[in-house]
Parts: structure tokens; C-alpha cells; sequence
């Protein structure tokens, strides 16, 4: 009888929810910390995209790396350094300095910490996970970010409105969760399945070509990978104008924004209760996945012209269904992806998602700057790039995606 809570999924998964809190408080800080100092969502946006960028790049290069070293190494030496990086950030906060240009090369910094981390957590997650339980433990897997997230974003909202050096105290905390995690990781014992050709030559390169000829051939894989792409796009956008459009609301406030991540976050916790006691049936996945990304485009998109109890009904019911869509794609596709390879695919799989993230913050962000369109407008509109990508991608190839999402896992 195999069973869920083995020692290592147990330490990685907790030590995954600690560094989360952590994460979500400094997400929700550094975000209010750009538009209030500067007031520009072009600011914010440009910011965005220095998280971004180095993401395209670094996730590019490291998934031959990944694939070829310590995944569980990289892992916890990864939080070893965010913790004394955060402490760094948060002791500069407190001298009152900032500076847009430094702040940005910090979210440089950052997004090629975390980029090179999610690799490596991706790519051996399903390795301490034992047989028939990879639905559940996905499952709780994405309650992670929406358990921190529901906690951190009312604090995080309240630190920052209330105390004068909030954000340098959430910063000191997210350290602090990153030293935690990392001490709890280093305690993992694990046979790590990784590619080990011999090298010759120039193997980088052939690591790499051996990932894109795998998507020659599954191109169910690299169908997920443009669909997201487009979905990131839309994402970005929804992130980049929600908060400064209660920031400039005046009928709302920092604290009700707050509560409708607080919403979305619960949703996802009940979904990922829901997916860990009970089991899709696996022939009706592909469908279920197609409905519940309809039904989540249109919702994010008609959300703020609600009434606020409409709003935060909508957004709870967008985390509960996003569940289902997470849940879905990461239990297919990284079992179906070979376990030698998941660190490449992986990586052009977040090539892909980040290059729709960086025009997504880049072409609403000069639109929102440049232009006098009412915030909920742009959203909108932009969700029809989504919504068209839905039809001509996992419709239009339906059998390729049957093939991943309908597995009998």
C-alpha cells in the first residue's frame, strides 16, 4: 500500500509552505511599495518585467543543469541565499533608502533565484511522490501558494498602511521563512534519477536540441506551453491594474484589494481539498480543463465592474476553478514528460509563459500610462486574447491534448 506522507514529500512539502509565507507577504509588498512611491503603472510594469526577463533567460540555460545535478542541492542552497538576500533587502529598508533603479536590479536578482529553484522543485517533486498518489499531491501542492497568500495578503496590506517600516519588517520575515525551509530541505534523502550521458563536446547544446526535438513529436506538450503563454499575457494584465485600480478608487481601499486576493485564495484551498479527496474521472479531464478555462477568463475579466460582494464571490469561485486547471495540466504533463528530461522541458515550458508575461506587462503597461481607458476596459479587452487562444489551441487539438490530460494516471 502506498502512501502520501513518506518522510520527503512531508519535509518538502511543509518546508514549501513556510518559505511561501514569506514569499506572498514580500509579493504583495514590493508591488504596493513601486505604484506608491511612483504612482505609475508603467513603473510597476517595467519592474514586473526585470522580474521577468531574467527568468526568460536563466530558465532557458538552466534546464540542461538542472537535469544534470542535485535537484535537492539546488533547492536548499537556493533558499540559503534568498535568506541572507532578504535579510540584505530588509535591513536597506530600514534606513528609509529607495531607489527604482536598485529595486529593480533586486527583482533581477530575485527572478533568477526563484527561476532556477521552481526548476529544480518541478523537476523532483514527482520523484518523493510514490505510486497513485501524484493527484493528491498535487493536489495539496497548490494549496501552498493560496494558503500563504489568504494568510499574508490582509497582513501584508495591514503591516504597510499601519507601520512606517512595514515593508522592511515583511522583508525581514520573508528571510527568516527562506532560512527555515532551508534547513528543513537539507534533511531530504533522496535517489535522484538525472541525466547522465557522458558528456562530449559542446553537451549543453545537445542537452538543449535533445528538448526541442521532444517537442517535434509531442506536440500536445508544446500546445500547453503557447496556451499558457497566452494565459500569462492575460494574467499580467489582471495583476498589473487590480491594485492600482483600488488604489485609486475612491470608494475602495489597500484593505478590500487585499481581501479579494484573500477570496481567490480561499477558493483555491477548498479546490485543493476537493482534488485531494476526491479523483476526476480520467476520461472527462480534457473536458472539465476546457470549461474550467472559459469559465475562469470570463469571470476575471467582468469581475471589478461587480458590486463588491459580486467581486469577491467571483474571485473565490476563479481560485476554486483554477485548482482544477493547475491540478489537471501539472499531474499530466510532468508524469508524461520523462523524468531525465523534466528539467529542459520544464524550462522552455516557463520560456514560453514568461515571454507572454513580459509583453503582457509591457504593452498594458504603456497602454494603462498613456492612455485615459478606465482600468476594468483594458483588463477586458485583453481577455480576449485568452479566450481565442482556447479555441484555436486545446480545441483545435483536441486529440493531443486528449492524449495528456485524459492518462489514466
Amino acid at each position: 500500500m502506498y502512501k502520501l506522507w513518506t518522510r520527503n514529500f512531508s519535509i518538502l512539502t511543509i518546508g514549501s509552505l513556510i518559505s511561501a509565507f514569506g514569499s506572498a507577504a514580500a509579493g504583495v509588498a514590493f508591488g504596493i511599495l513601486i505604484y506608491q512611491r511612483t504612482g505609475s503603472p508603467l513603473a510597476l510594469a517595467l519592474f514586473t518585467i526585470a522580474n521577468i526577463v531574467p527568468r526568460v533567460i536563466t530558465g532557458f540555460l538552466a534546464g540542461p543543469f538542472v537535469d544534470r545535478h542535485s535537484r535537492r542541492k539546488i533547492i536548499y542552497t537556493l533558499d540559503f541565499v534568498s535568506a541572507v538576500f532578504f535579510t540584505g533587502i530588509s535591513l536597506l529598508l530600514f534606513t528609509g533608502y529607495f531607489d527604482v533603479f536598485v529595486f529593480t536590479l533586486i527583482a533581477v536578482t530575485f527572478g533568477i533565484f526563484d527561476t532556477i529553484y521552481q526548476l529544480a522543485f518541478m523537476s523532483m517533486f514527482p520523484e518523493v511522490i510514490e505510486k497513485g498518489q501524484h493527484s493528491r499531491a498535487y493536489s495539496l501542492s497548490s494549496l501552498i501558494w493560496p494558503v500563504s497568500a489568504a494568510v499574508m495578503a490582509p497582513v501584508a496590506a495591514f503591516m504597510i498602511e499601519n507601520y512606517e517600516f512595514g515593508v522592511a519588517i515583511l522583508m525581514a520575515f520573508n528571510a527568516a521563512t527562506f532560512l527555515v525551509a532551508a534547513l528543513m530541505e537539507t534533511t531530504i534523502r533522496l535517489e535522484e534519477i538525472l541525466n547522465k550521458k557522458s558528456i562530449k563536446g559542446f553537451q549543453f547544446i545537445e542537452d538543449l536540441k535533445e528538448g526541442f526535438r521532444y517537442y517535434k513529436v509531442e506536440k500536445g506538450i508544446l500546445g500547453i506551453g503557447i496556451l499558457f503563454a497566452a494565459f500569462s499575457f492575460v494574467y499580467m494584465a489582471h495583476d498589473l491594474l487590480r491594485m492600482p485600480y483600488f488604489i485609486r478608487s475612491e470608494i475602495y481601499t489597500l484593505q478590500d484589494f487585499s481581501f479579494l486576493i484573500t477570496a481567490g485564495s480561499v477558493g483555491r484551498i477548498i479546490g485543493g481539498f476537493i482534488h485531494y479527496l476526491f479523483k476526476y474521472p480520467p476520461k472527462k479531464r480534457y473536458i472539465i480543463a476546457i470549461s474550467v478555462y472559459l469559465t475562469v477568463e470570463l469571470f476575471s475579466a467582468t469581475m471589478l465592474y461587480m458590486p463588491y460582494f459580486v467581486m469577491i464571490t467571483l474571485s473565490f469561485l476563479v481560485g476554486l476553478l483554477s485548482v482544477t486547471s493547475y491540478n489537471i495540466r501539472m499531474t499530466a504533463t510532468q508524469l508524461y514528460i520523462p523524468a531525465h528530461m523534466r528539467g529542459r522541458i520544464n524550462s522552455t515550458q516557463g520560456l514560453l509563459w514568461n515571454i507572454g508575461a513580459i509583453l503582457g506587462a509591457l504593452i498594458i503597461g504603456f497602454i494603462a500610462e498613456y492612455t485615459t481607458y478606465d482600468y476594468r476596459l483594458i483588463m477586458l479587452l485583453s481577455a480576449s486574447l485568452s479566450i481565442v487562444a482556447i479555441f484555436l489551441i486545446p480545441i483545435r487539438m483536441k486529440s493531443e491534448f486528449v492524449k495528456i490530460y485524459n492518462a489514466d494516471i
